[in-house]
Order: C-alpha cells, then structure tokens, then sequence
C-alpha cells in the first residue's frame, strides 16, 4: 500500500468512527429514556473554556454536546465567549467583543486554567462548528441577539441537524426561526406554566429547567409533550461530586425525569450516563 492509500484509507476509518459517533448520540437524543451528557463551555477543567481545545477535550471524553457562548465582532463575525469582556480570560486583551474587529479578535489568546498564557486564540463560531461536525452535537449559547449572523454558518455548513439554539430571550427564538425554520430550538422555562406555553409557541423536542420548578408536575407536562429535559448540574451538584464522585448524586439529580444534564464534571457524567443507559 502506497503512502496515498495508506492516508486515504486512515481518513476514511476517521470519518466512519465519527459518524458513528454521533449516529450513537442521535439516538440518545432522540430516545426519551436515554440519558445525554452536555459539556459547559465545552470541557474546560484544563483546557481554556470555549477554545478549539476544549471542544477536542469534550469530544475525546464522549460528551453528547457541546455547549458553548456565542458573541458577534463589531463587523459580524461569531466568536466564542461567554463573558461581557474579554478581561477574565483573554491574557493581555481588554474590553467588551461587541467593540472589536474579527482580525482584532483573532490576535487575542487565552489564559490556562492556571491564569498562565495557553496557545489558544477565541475562536470563530465556523472554526468551532466545523470541528464538532459529524462528531458531537452542539448547544449555541446565544450572547447575542444578531442571529442573523450565526444562521447562515450553520447553513452553510449543513449542521441543521446536529445544532440547537438556547436562549432565555423566547423573542431571539423566534427570529432564530424565522430565518431557520427548521431550526432546533431549546427555550428556557422558568416555571410549570412556561411549559405549555412553550409547547403553543415553538413545539421544541429539549426545553432548559430550573431546580426550583423539577417537580413531578413539570416532568408531566414535558413528557406529554415529547420534550426532552434539561437540568444544569453546575454549581452544587457539580460541587459536591468533585469532593466525592459517588454515583448517588448523580442518580438524585436525575431521578425525577431530567433526560440532559449540563456539567463541568465532564468524566464523571460520561461515565455514569454509561452505567445508566445500559440498564
């Protein structure tokens, strides 16, 4: 086998370990019962949040999606970050990314877990996508009401599918919508009550939960529905399972019906949602 062959063949065998992939993950999506893992920031524990390697990170460790904060640059441009500035976790560069250009942008690295200089820049929302496409799915944190500048990536780089929009802001959803109609959407309840009006208004398959309201009533109500059920484990839960990965706390977040948690405890759910879904 020559050496074109022999790289022809490698790429193929990638290409077919990522679509399998994500067929696996499809099908935990899109099963009720099937419990699916979401990366904060992507996994972030000891690469920069947001950046190219973080996605990597999450990826390698089998997370179902990734989720990450999407801004727009002073001339259109999406990037990543979930910040109002760029102060917390840009090395040396300062102010809101709303005020600067794409190229100044791009020249701007971010910090290491540690507060030291990494090798990674903010990304663009397109390098993002195209390095999670046909291998994760890919929750868009909007930052920014200028959808109009994120649509047409996902289109053009045919992720309809695999990509959904959240935001708190159902009025952002909606403009998402009309420019995508076949957008996949995940508005943010903020009580039982939201939950039918959520259902009247956009009819989602995944709608975002708080803890205040992860009643036996709400599970209901999404469950007639078909929604599927997403709780955040960050903060508390994601807390104390850092003291002590023990299964348990997993189990009593999950146990009143939530199909999709959010985590920066990135190993541990990816490996408790193995352990669950093969019972």
């Amino acid at each position: 086998m020559n050496f074109r062959i022999f790289l022809i063949t490698f790429f193929l065998l990638l290409s077919a370990g990522a679509q399998a992939q994500l067929s696996s993950i499809r099908l935990r999506m899109e099963h009720p019962d099937s419990l699916v893992i979401a990366s904060h920031r992507a996994a972030h524990a000891v690469y920069p949040e947001n950046s190219l390697a973080s996605i990597r990170e999450a990826i390698r460790l089998g997370v179902d999606i990734i989720e990450i904060d999407v801004k727009v640059s002073s001339d259109g441009v999406p990037f990543l970050l979930h910040d109002g500035t760029v102060n917390r976790t840009a090395v040396s560069a300062r102010g809101p990314l709303e005020t600067m250009t794409a190229e100044q942008i791009k020249k701007v690295k971010l910090k290491n877990t540690d507060g030291t200089e990494s090798d990674q820049y903010i990304p663009t929302l397109r390098e993002a996508l195209e390095l999670a496409k046909g291998k994760v799915y890919v929750d868009l944190d909007l930052k920014t009401e200028k959808v109009q500048y994120l649509v047409p990536i996902v289109k053009e780089l045919g992720m309809a599918d695999q990509v959904f929009f959240f935001d708190s802001d159902w009025n952002v959803l909606d403009h998402v919508r009309s420019l995508m109609p076949e957008a996949q959407l995940m508005p943010r309840a903020y009580s039982t009550d939201d939950i039918y009006k959520i259902e009247k208004r956009f009819a989602p398959a995944m709608v975002h939960i708080d803890p205040s309201f992860y009643t036996n009533k709400t599970m209901k109500a999404c469950r007639k529905y078909g929604m599927k059920t997403w709780i955040n484990s960050l903060g508390g839960t994601d807390g104390k399972i850092a003291a002590n990965p023990d299964p348990k706390l997993a189990e009593q977040l999950v146990t009143p019906g939530a199909k999709m948690v959010q985590t920066d405890e990135v190993a541990f759910w990816v490996s408790f949602r193995n352990t669950a879904n093969a019972r």
